[in-house]
């Protein structure tokens, strides 16, 4: 699933999933912050990525169920290399 706290796109599946839903509301692939940083996640930048991504099925959680549902044992956490820029 993807899901939004209204600033961030989450997954809590396979990272690719979120890249193709990024490019699917038009996200540029630099609002990505990778596994790097320890939590994958694309910013949304300003309320019209917010209304596309709820309109395309993301959904709306509070900041703590992000966390908790992407981020929670160690999911989509890690090392591993990042997906390459397209």
């Amino acid at each position: 699933m993807i899901y939004t706290d209204g600033t961030h796109l989450a997954t809590d599946g396979d990272l690719q999933d979120l890249h193709d839903f990024a490019a699917s509301i038009n996200l540029k692939r630099h609002y990505y912050h990778g596994k790097m940083k320890g939590h994958p996640h694309y910013d949304l930048t300003n309320r019209d990525f917010l209304l596309r991504a709820i309109a395309k099925g993301a959904i709306y959680v509070t900041s703590k169920e992000l966390v908790r549902k992407c981020y929670h044992d160690g999911k989509n956490r890690g090392n591993e290399a990042e997906i390459p820029e397209t």
